[in-house]
């Protein structure tokens, strides 16, 4: 199914066509929430997507979606409390060290490094999606870069850290979430098509060892037994 062909499935509030709008966006909005550090990751994706399946109808072609679902996205997301970047799991060397640099960042910086780097916006679309000036998500942009870059060089990182790289590194971590969020992506998605309160999966709990019973002190006739058991 094409992206036009979803379009017009979803506008007829067919399950298909959103199922298909979601398939395509979900993997770059779920990775921008944990990258802005969404404490609920889950449960804000399921609330952008029960508004753009409400909003459906002001999307027009796929040449508006990456707009579209980037102002209803980032509307959602930058409501949630600011904290650093949630864990991803499957990280490993440079890109590892990369992101501690990005889960850090300013949240101002964060956004404009996802948008530009990690969806492929240019700078009009970032700044209209974040309703800011072009100027400030260029500088918010120039400033992220330069951060992660001194940050890598302290890290003994060879790697050039230009706009190309970073996109390598938004590329894995994107790619990285989709293969461990896989299950959650696809209770939201039903969430969103039945309507159901989406529950976001209880924390794993480290193992604890059951404490081992006390063993029993010997009273007295067990001690006056055993003195003269072999006597």
């Amino acid at each position: 199914m094409t992206l036009a062909d979803a379009i017009a499935h979803a506008r007829r509030g067919e399950d298909e066509g959103l199922a298909c709008l979601f398939a395509h966006t979900v993997p770059h909005i779920w990775m921008m929430a944990a990258v802005l550090g969404c404490p609920q990751v889950g449960t804000v994706v399921t609330r952008i997507y029960r508004r753009a399946r409400d909003e459906i109808s002001s999307l027009r072609s796929p040449s508006d979606l990456r707009v579209w679902i980037g102002r209803i996205a980032f509307d959602e997301l930058l409501r949630q409390p600011d904290g650093t970047g949630c864990a991803i799991a499957g990280l490993s060397g440079d890109s590892a060290e990369a992101y501690r640099a990005i889960a850090s960042l300013p949240r101002g910086e964060r956004a404009a490094l996802l948008l530009l780097c990690g969806d492929g916006c240019s700078a009009p679309q970032a700044a209209q999606i974040l309703s800011q000036p072009e100027i400030e998500v260029k500088r918010a942009m120039r400033r992220a870069r330069q951060t992660v870059a001194a940050h890598m060089k302290q890290a003994g990182c060879t790697q050039t850290c230009n706009t190309a790289w970073l996109i390598a590194v938004l590329d894995e971590l994107c790619r990285a979430q989709t293969d461990a969020a896989a299950d959650e992506r696809a209770r939201v998605l039903a969430c969103v098509r039945t309507g159901e309160p989406y529950r976001e999966p209880a924390p794993v709990l480290p193992e604890q060892t059951a404490p081992r019973p006390e063993e029993e002190k010997p009273g007295f006739f067990q001690k006056w037994f055993r003195s003269r058991r072999f006597g």
